[in-house]
């Protein structure tokens, strides 16, 4: 009855499942038998022909006492056992393989996760592991909470900063697997995901041993490694920083370089080496005029300084003169993916995708705030702006608000969406609004 957990893809999961399945089945088998009794008894000793007919009376019967006191308990302590053996088994190494275990360290930060093993090999977004051996994944974090949680191993704990902790699992299947970070962190909380590839201990030597990427990375120049790590998902630049002028949700890296800064508190400064490093390690010192402050993560203090001065170098190339890149083939052909969807679609589509920056850096879909209002429920809403006036959330309301974003600022929300003026035509506006209407 209601089997519907991901496959069993490690030596603890059918052991999950077993006792997951049976408490499912007692809780179903006890909540039918309890109500079914009340509906009986309902039923059987209603009012009837407008007469009332009393119940037998019944002065207590000790065994009954006894069974529905004894059989609980039992069963209550049934499951504490086997819940405390099969929990010990996710976060120990079985006896006798302590030898074999594989120990990877994985740190969880706004909004992914990075892998270390013990020859020093890196990865960010995904790692390997060998089948039929026992895994120990150390956590920990450093920014916020987060949760590390892969589904098909039946392993789940959370990653504290400044702490560690452990999950143990013995993969007893080849395949690619998700893992998700289950505790909500923040505005990207839903992207913070990894691929597990449990494949075999051949393939995972070789994987292991091949220090290809990083020999790359040795023999890349400073700006060519600033460009590599800004479009990597382990720091997440290209997020919030545009490269061709664009507003985004935070400043442009066209022309920042010796440019004059504006800071909120009313003080300028230059961008120089000095003044990026620092927004970088600590990017609520100075924030400029237009942005709000907090946007921006604050789990870049310790980045090696290798790569502060890439990225650097990487800024210093942005100087306007490097050719636009031309759309790709790829890009086309979403273009042409485009008109064949319903607006729906089309608006959903462009939730994730949108230029200068995706909606979904700053909206959810599940009603949680983050950087700007969430988008359930947001069609039809009223609510005030910080100009003391109100809004409906109308057609026209939201066209505008696309369009022309800081005339009309929701009470509470920082002032950081680019206008999509030139970036969105008529129709992918009616897409985004068709695309809100079924997050009611």
């Amino acid at each position: 009855m209601f089997r519907f957990l991901p496959e069993q893809a490690s030596a603890v999961a059918p052991e999950v499942d077993w006792l997951h399945n049976w408490i499912t089945d007692l809780s179903v088998f006890f909540t039918v038998a309890i109500c079914g009794a009340m509906l009986w008894f309902a039923l059987r000793y209603r009012k009837r022909g407008e007469q009332h007919h009393e119940t037998p009376r019944i002065e207590g019967n000790n065994l009954a006492e006894i069974i529905w006191t004894v059989v609980p308990t039992i069963i209550s302590i049934f499951v504490a056992y086997y819940g405390v053996v099969i929990y010990f088994d996710m976060y120990r190494i079985p006896p006798g393989q302590e030898a074999e275990v594989v120990t990877i360290n994985a740190t969880g930060k706004k909004w992914d996760w990075s892998f270390q093993y013990a020859n020093g090999k890196t990865t960010a977004g995904e790692f390997y592991v060998p089948v039929n051996r026992p895994v120990k994944v150390v956590l920990t974090a450093v920014d916020v909470l987060h949760s590390f949680f892969v589904p098909a191993m039946r392993v789940k704990r959370d990653a504290v900063p400044g702490q560690y902790s452990s999950v143990v699992f013995t993969p007893v299947k080849t395949g690619v697997y998700n893992t998700f970070c289950t505790e909500y962190c923040g505005t990207n909380h839903s992207a913070m995901l990894a691929k597990l590839h449990v494949v075999s201990q051949a393939e995972y030597d070789r994987w292991l041993n091949d220090r290809t990427a990083d020999l790359a990375k040795l023999t890349m120049t400073p700006e060519r490694l600033g460009r590599t790590l800004y479009g990597e998902g382990e720091l997440g630049c290209k997020q919030c920083h545009s490269l061709n002028g664009a507003a985004g949700i935070g400043p442009t890296f066209l022309k920042l370089w010796q440019s004059e800064r504006h800071f909120a508190d009313g003080t300028t400064a230059v961008a120089d080496e000095n003044y990026i490093q620092e927004s970088i390690r600590y990017p609520g010192k100075k924030v400029v005029q237009g942005f709000a402050n907090g946007i921006m993560p604050g789990n870049f203090v310790d980045l090696p300084q290798d790569q502060i001065s890439a990225l650097i170098a990487f800024i210093q190339a942005q100087d306007g003169t490097a050719p636009v890149e031309e759309e790709t083939e790829e890009e086309e052909d979403q273009a042409v993916d485009l008109e064949s969807m319903t607006p729906a679609e089309r608006g959903e589509y462009l939730y994730a995708n949108a230029k200068p920056a995706a909606c979904v850096s700053c909206h959810s879909i599940d009603g949680s705030k983050v950087v700007g209002p969430s988008f359930k429920g947001l069609y039809g809403r009223h609510g005030e702006l910080e100009d003391g006036s109100s809004y409906e959330a109308d057609e026209s309301y939201i066209k505008h608000s696309i369009l022309e974003p800081q005339s009309q600022i929701v009470k509470g929300m920082p002032p950081v969406m680019p206008s999509y003026k030139d970036a969105l035509s008529e129709a992918d506006i009616e897409g985004i609004i068709a695309y809100m209407k079924t997050l009611q």
